[in-house]
Formats: C-alpha cells, structure tokens, sequence
C-alpha cells in the first residue's frame, strides 16, 4: 500500500499531518494501522445470488505483506433466516432476503464480505389495463418465465408500481386510478398471491419502495405531490404514517443501498434530492441537494451496488453522481450524451454495467461502468424490439437475465454476458396483458 494511499485515511492524517508533536500512543496507532493493512483476504465471490433451497461454496485466501498464507477461516452469516454458511465455506440458502457472509483469519487481522441475495425465482407484474397481477416462475437454468396465472386487484384501479418485502411474505402495488395501494400475502411454497385488502393512498399512486428490513414502505404520490409513508403491520397491511411534500408530481423513486435515504427529483426536475429515513418511526427529513444538470423531466435513478454512486436517467444526458452517505453531500461526476427519453435503468448486481430502457425509442442501452470513479461508457445499444414503449428492467439477483416490461403485451427476456455485459434478446412472453412495472422475488 502506498503512502500516497495511507495519507488518505483520515487516522494516517490524524497522526502524521497534525501540527501538534505526536504521542506515543498515535505513533503505536499509526505503525498498528499500516500493518493491518498488509493483511487481506480475497474471496472468490464479492456478491453471488443463490435461489432459496440451494448451495453455494465460497473460499478464501489469506494474503500477509504479499505472500499467500496457508489458513483457516471463521465463517459467520449476519442473518442465518436468510442463509447459513458452514465452516468450510457453503453457504446454504433458507428464505428471501440480503445477507453478509465474512470470512474472518484465525489471527483476527483480516476479514472479507460476500453480498449474498437468496431468491425464490418469481417475476411478478402488474397489468395496469387489466386490472390485475401476473405471477411467472423463472427456468433456473434457461431464465425462460412459465406464466403461474393473475390475481385481481381492484376493477378499475390501474395499478402501476410494484414491490415485495425483503423477507418474500408480502407483496403491494400502487393504484394509479383508484388511489390505494393493494396488499397481498405470498404463498411461500407457490408464490400464489392472495389479496390482503388496500389502503388509501393519496390521488395517483405509482412506484413504491421498502427499507432493506421490511420496516417501512414509501410511495411516490403522483397526484398528491407527496412521497407517503406507511408501516408494514406483521400480517403485510400497511398503516400510513405520514405525507411529506415534494413540490413535484413525479411518478418514480429510489432508495439507497444502505436504506437510509430517499431519492426523488427536486420540483424544478433538474436536481436529485435526498431524504434521510428515520427508523424509529418512518419519518423523513430532507438533507441533501445534488448540483443542477440538464432535464426534460425523465426521472429514472439507479443506485450503485457500493452505494457510492447514483445514475440519473435524464435527458439528453446521463448524469452520474457521487452519494456520500456520512456527509450527505451528492457531487457531480459526469455527464454522457444519451438524447432519449429513459423510463427505467438498472446497475447489474456486480457493479460492473448499467442498463437503460429507452422507452420510446424502443431500445435498451448497456454502459461499462468504470469501478474507480463510476463514469460509464455506452457498448451497445440493442433494438428491433416489437411494441410502442419499454417501461422498466428488472435483473435477477444471479446476473445471468433481465426482464423488461413493455405494453406490448409481452415480457422481454435477455441474457447477459457475465465478463462484457452484452445483452442477448432470447424471447417473449405473455403474462396477459400489457405489463406496467416488474419485480423479482
């Protein structure tokens, strides 16, 4: 590690850059921290994605001043109702969910985190024009989606945005025409929906996101110009908890990766706002404010696996941001020339590319994304799609599919190159009807 490098953490500055003459004990601190940091551990998997049920072996080596060090690890999970990893490494998959695997040296001078998202392998979708939800199972190994059946909403109720909780017990939808949200409970064998009742949801509700811990649920109130919050009860109703102006009829927003804040458009459209989350009781509090760029009114934001950068769908340029989550500063990073209407974008789980659905011009874009200062840059841009719009794309968690939902009446299927991002278009298929919003479970 450089000095160059050390000088950029703040207790190396602390101990070498301070105009008073140093201690001892920061002079210990300092030679402490520059050992440390010759010990490492390299994991085979930063991230995977494992469906409920099955198995996925993970190893370690264990790095001293450059040497590979023959050792044994502690393995440990952060949520074992989520999966389960023995000594050697196998983490097993028990129910939906996020969890961190860490493997710890036997010295306890080094550890390393894998990300490990556990999924049933259902796409649901909402049919805004029939008035109800689609449920489709996805092949293992083909990605190709068996269509399960529909469940009904609400008669005339449009719904538009989707979501689950965490855990993959409940799931809500946004009723842009009747002004509630639906609650269902999911069949943790099948993944059959059964309807749970609604609650009022302010005039033309669309999207909606959950916290990381299935706590609390915000919707982006159209209608209203609101973002709502609500509480999810333990038997998957909602309780509303409070309305918080936005200046702003806007049909999208975004949570952060750590699910402590929200992002939504600023009223004039050409910034990103930020709202922190308090978890005692679900209330937010507007806390940060990105620099200007360019827009015609697209909203759609991606939000970054590290949780460092934010991806603004704007027109006619992709804005690319900077969130520091302890500042909550939003600086700006780059602005690419895009010069189409973006309605839904995605990062893929490994961090490495981003996805627009351009949904007038019937295309998807695919962006390299650089791992050291988040900047992209565009290698494909796939068309000849069927329909008159793509609306959103969703990536299951294993990164080998994505689906886009179109109003052509068909789900689009796409492979992914793992090492160069590509996007392959393998085929369709109709959950039937036109299709507003998607999710993965």
């Amino acid at each position: 590690m450089s000095l160059n490098a050390c000088l950029l953490n703040p207790i190396v500055q602390q101990v070498l850059c301070s105009e008073k003459d140093n201690k001892s004990q920061d002079s210990l601190l300092f030679w402490l921290f520059l050992a440390n940091q010759n010990y490492y551990i390299e994991l085979n998997r930063n991230w995977a994605g494992i469906k409920k049920g099955q198995s996925l072996q993970l190893s370690a080596q264990y790095f001293a001043f450059g040497q590979n060090i023959n050792s044994s690890f502690q393995w440990s999970s952060s949520d074992v109702s989520v999966a389960t990893v023995d000594q050697t490494g196998l983490v097993q998959g028990i129910g939906n969910g996020k969890v961190s695997i860490t493997a710890s040296s036997r010295d306890g001078r080094a550890n390393a985190e894998s990300s490990v998202t556990v999924y049933s392998g259902y796409v649901y979708t909402t049919l805004n024009f029939d008035n109800s939800v689609a449920h489709l199972t996805m092949g293992e190994n083909s990605g190709v989606l068996t269509v399960n059946g529909t469940t009904s909403v609400i008669p005339g109720s449009d719904p538009n945005g989707i979501v689950t909780d965490p855990s993959g017990k409940y799931l809500f939808t946004g009723n842009f025409a009747s002004g509630n949200i639906s609650h269902f409970l999911i069949n943790q064998s099948t993944g059959a929906l059964v309807a749970n009742g609604n609650i009022t949801a302010g005039a033309n509700p669309r999207n909606l996101v959950v916290t990381p811990d299935g706590k609390y649920l915000y919707l982006a109130s159209e209608g209203t110009q609101t973002i709502r919050a609500f509480s999810i009860n333990g038997d998957g109703t909602l309780t509303f908890i409070n309305s918080f102006s936005t200046g702003i009829g806007h049909s999208q927003i975004q949570i952060s990766r750590n699910g402590n804040f929200i992002f939504y458009l600023s009223p004039n459209l050409t910034e990103v706002v930020s709202y922190r989350i308090n978890y005692n009781d679900g209330n937010l509090t507007l806390v940060g404010t990105s620099p200007s760029f360019a827009n015609n009114g697209s909203g759609s934001i991606a939000t970054h696996p590290n949780g460092n950068y934010l991806y603004m769908g704007s027109f006619p340029s992709i804005t690319i941001l900077r969130f520091d989550s302890n500042s909550v500063n939003i600086s700006f990073v780059d602005s690419v020339l895009h010069s189409m209407s973006i309605n839904g974008s995605i990062v893929h789980p490994n961090g490495r590319f981003y996805y627009t659905v351009n949904i007038n011009n019937l295309s998807i874009s695919g962006y390299t994304i650089d791992p050291n200062n988040g900047r992209i840059s565009l290698f494909q841009n796939l068309t000849g799609f069927s329909g008159s719009s793509l609306r959103f794309i969703i990536i299951e968690p294993s990164g080998r599919y994505a689906y886009v939902a179109d109003n052509s009446g068909e789900i689009k299927h796409l492979s992914i190159n793992q090492t160069t991002g590509e996007l392959t278009f393998v085929g369709s298929v109709n959950p039937g009807s036109v299709q507003w919003n998607l999710t993965f479970l």
